[in-house]
């Protein structure tokens, strides 16, 4: 997760226990296995570690079925401490290494990535470029996955604006995940498509993968500077660490 968010609010409106309690009573469980081993799953990623906190379980679940994956890293996350000083050019390597680190975590260390190094906080306006990178790379029987298009973060929204585009154009399955919604949405808020969300719940060892893959991006989890909180604050850590994923299908 990188760059400003648009609704971005200093607390969640709703804790992320309360959610987790809400999630399990409303959202129906997907089938199980959720996807097709025979699909090549491609994950838009447009930030480092927005793939752990996305579909970490999915991926892991895909990957135990013998199905292929992909990742596109969209950006390298260079925005992430801009409002700490940090030279730009200094967190691409670092956040590149925790994000290889991360994969390894999930027993995808040999995960095929795509980077595009598109502008961190600047994906809308170079949306030309991911939709190109896309339309080149996704073959038919592919299925696309990203952030949700209301997401609340510029760059999420606009990778998931694309990929519908591109799944439509293409006639591929397209799975939009939420990030950011759970920190600024509230309780069956309105203008969210609840009854399209399905949850993919993973078992003890994935979820435990999934946690440790996330504290490899250790980047966003430490104070950004003296009096500057890390990029992932609790609220998300937490969230992250939920048994289920879920998706706009």
């Amino acid at each position: 997760m990188s760059g400003p968010a648009t609704r971005r609010i200093e607390a969640p409106r709703v804790a992320p226990a309360v959610w987790q309690q809400w999630l399990q009573r409303q959202i129906p469980l997907a089938p199980w296995p959720l996807l097709d081993p025979g699909r090549r799953l491609v994950v838009v990623a447009p930030h480092p570690d927005d793939e752990i906190l996305a579909c970490a379980l999915l991926m892991q679940q895909h990957a135990r079925q013998g199905g292929a994956l992909q990742l596109v890293a969209v950006t390298d996350g260079e925005a992430s401490h801009a409002d700490a000083g940090w030279p730009a050019d200094w967190l691409p390597p670092i956040r590149r290494s925790e994000r290889h680190e991360g994969l390894a975590c999930l027993g995808l260390g040999q995960m095929p990535v795509t980077q595009l190094h598109l502008p961190d906080g600047g994906v809308a306006e170079a949306g030309s470029r991911l939709h190109a990178a896309l339309m080149a790379l996704l073959a038919p029987g592919d299925v696309l996955l990203t952030t949700w298009h209301l997401d609340g973060h510029p760059d999420h929204e606009a990778c998931g604006r694309v990929a519908r585009d591109v799944a439509w154009r293409l006639g591929l399955p397209l799975l939009l995940a939420p990030v950011w919604m759970w920190h600024w949405a509230e309780l069956d808020g309105p203008g969210i498509a609840w009854t399209s969300l399905r949850a993919l719940c993973g078992d003890e060892q994935a979820c435990a993968a999934k946690a440790q893959a996330l504290r490899a991006h250790r980047s966003q989890l430490l104070p950004r500077a003296p009096g500057l909180g890390p990029v992932l604050d609790d609220a998300i850590v937490e969230r992250a660490q939920w048994p289920c994923e879920y998706f706009f299908a």
